[in-house]
């Protein structure tokens, strides 16, 4: 729990320092969305915190690892962003498309909500480029694995 508030309190930090949010001082609720964020940018800023995007793991799963959840769960790039988002935005152990055991290992990431839904989708988007895709069968194929 004190990992996760560290956690969230360090990227608001981050991301009011790159002018994400406008600047220090700012409510994020308050700042104007950038029409065109940039999910490299994003992610480098905020998940890489985290996230390193192959093993060995850091505070959480590989993004590669976790990425390939949704790349090979769902049908379409769209469905895949969507349901990326909604976890990001309130992340639960029900909607969590990771094995338990990467939660029982990391916990339960901490909401991404101070990102704008612009931003949530563009680091979902650049996260699926970074997806092992070797493992398994890619977007468009059916699926014989359950998502848990």
């Amino acid at each position: 729990m004190l990992r996760s508030a560290l956690t969230s309190t360090l990227v608001l930090t981050g991301l009011a320092s790159f002018g994400l949010f406008g600047g220090p001082g700012v409510d994020p609720a308050s700042a104007p969305a950038d029409p065109d964020p940039d999910g490299k940018a994003l992610y480098e800023l905020v998940c890489a915190m985290c996230h390193t995007m192959e093993p060995p793991p850091n505070l959480a799963p590989p993004i590669s690892h976790a990425a390939a959840y949704y790349f090979h769960r769902f049908d379409s790039e769209d469905e895949a962003v969507a349901a990326m988002v909604a976890f990001l935005r309130e992340p639960s152990e029900e909607t969590s498309l990771l094995p338990a055991r990467a939660i029982e290992r990391f916990g339960l990431m901490p909401p991404q909500s101070h990102l704008s839904q612009e931003q949530l989708e563009a680091v979902a988007r650049y996260s699926l480029t970074l997806a092992d895709t070797t493992h398994g069968r890619g977007m468009g194929m059916e699926h014989d694995h359950p998502h848990r």
